[in-house]
């Protein structure tokens, strides 16, 4: 018969081997996932004389098809290992909680043979109660372990919005691929770096999402170490049930799809954009916050135009009210002479001295641009006169700005010239040419 003393340790709220079992259907689930991914591949060499633009666009459907499959098949798997941490919290809870409750029959058997038990029940109150204490912080820790995993459930399964053109027909650029062990390691050491101040920020490459105004807010905040800190500050390390990591946190400070909500929804980043943003040609910090851009969004890559807004085209001053959670300033240029006013090229010198996060984009002016959407323009690469392209509708991060003009990096990772050459991301404008191409300036805040 359980005595008193034992009586008043609960249990363990959880069946751990059901969710040992619910895991492992995830598993078998995740693993089934793959195989149809196969089955697509082999389903291409069924007709071997099928040739011709018909084929091609069922080959280019097959691959998109494929990789959503590879990415489910990792979206459960991953939420398998979440299920198991779980199932291991509440099987080590139960145990503890068995050993908590053989110490208190112990004291119920010092009561039950004293000469007085209600004294010797008296003079075990104390023990008992240390051990009620205990078992309840172990309870509580357990349904906390409940409610990590159904945060980690709701957030691991993401099926990617396909792209559509203009024409509203599927194309390749949305396509996702999880992280591998070698590009988990690589952003912890980015992560590291942010948080050491020593991030090398101008090795950012834009892929083929149109989110430049995004990435180049990213780049000018990763200019200061304070900057960094706060970009290392959004990205926790997400651990599976071996204690490795498996993925991301991300939290952005702001919510672009629920403005009037603070803090911003936060999601499980485990895979990064195909033909997005990467460091130096790698995946790296750059991959994981564009990733996690793409999934505050309905839409994910698509544009901000599409019927479930995405992340390609839009404005710097909303990417640094997300990403610092304040508002931002905007300048404004029509393209003519004169058009920053003496008291804005000021505010943007001065910023510049402040180390305030500054992107500008080509937009809003008269500027004339060609059939593919550049104009050639004179400007200073390392110090040497050099003509380069400017895209039309693009933004740039500004380097520095003082009384001679401003510096700007392309977040392409270089710049068209002539003869087809690229030339370095980083060069600088006069003052004359920046008003004229440059017809929005956003100034975040630190």
């Amino acid at each position: 018969m359980t005595g008193y003393f034992e009586s008043l340790i609960n249990d363990v709220p959880g069946n751990a081997d059901s969710l040992t079992s619910l895991a492992a259907e995830w598993d078998t689930y995740g693993n089934h996932c793959d195989g149809l991914a196969d089955d697509l591949v082999s389903s291409v060499h069924l007709a071997p004389e099928w040739a011709g633009s018909a084929h091609d666009e069922f080959f280019r459907s097959i691959k998109r098809q494929r990789n959503r499959y590879i990415n489910l098949g990792g979206d459960c798997t991953t939420a398998s290992s979440a299920i198991s941490v779980y199932a291991g919290a509440v099987r080590a809870g139960q145990s503890y909680i068995e050993n908590l409750r053989y110490q208190a029959s112990k004291l119920d058997e010092e009561v039950d043979n004293a000469p007085v038990p209600l004294l010797a029940r008296a003079k075990n109150a104390s023990a008992a109660s240390a051990l009620v204490s205990e078992a309840h912080i172990r309870i509580e820790s357990v349904k906390q372990a409940a409610d990590t995993c159904a945060q980690d459930l709701a957030r691991i399964v993401h099926i990617e919005p396909v792209q559509v053109n203009d024409q509203g027909n599927p194309t390749e650029v949305g396509q996702m691929r999880q992280l591998s062990a070698d590009e988990i390691a690589q952003t912890q050491k980015d992560i590291d770096s942010l948080k050491n101040g020593t991030f090398d920020w101008e090795g950012m490459k834009q892929g083929q999402i149109g989110d430049c105004y995004f990435l180049a807010s990213m780049a000018a905040m990763a200019q200061t170490p304070e900057g960094q800190r706060k970009l290392a500050s959004m990205i926790q390390p997400h651990y599976d049930e071996h204690g490795n990591v498996d993925g991301y946190l991300v939290r952005l400070p702001d919510d672009p799809a629920h403005p009037e909500a603070s803090p911003a929804n936060e999601v499980f980043v485990h895979s990064k954009y195909i033909y997005g943003a990467t460091q130096g040609g790698r995946v790296g910090v750059y991959s994981i916050l564009e990733a996690a851009w793409g999934q505050n969004h309905p839409g994910g890559s698509n544009s901000e135009r599409n019927p479930l807004p995405g992340i390609s085209e839009g404005m710097p001053a909303n990417s640094f009210k997300v990403m610092t959670g304040k508002s931002a300033t905007t300048l404004s240029s029509d393209g003519s002479e004169g058009s920053y006013n003496v008291i804005e090229r000021v505010h943007i010198v001065a910023a510049s001295k402040l180390q305030q996060p500054m992107v500008a984009s080509t937009i809003n002016t008269d500027a004339t641009y060609d059939t593919q959407g550049m104009a050639l323009v004179d400007t200073t690469v390392d110090g040497q006169p050099t003509q380069i392209y400017l895209y039309g509708g693009h933004s740039y991060t500004i380097v520095s700005a003082d009384a001679n003009g401003v510096t700007l990096c392309n977040p392409h990772g270089s710049n068209p010239t002539t003869g087809g050459k690229e030339a370095p991301a980083t060069f600088t404008l006069s003052w004359d040419d920046y008003e004229k191409y440059y017809g929005n300036t956003a100034i975040g805040s630190r």
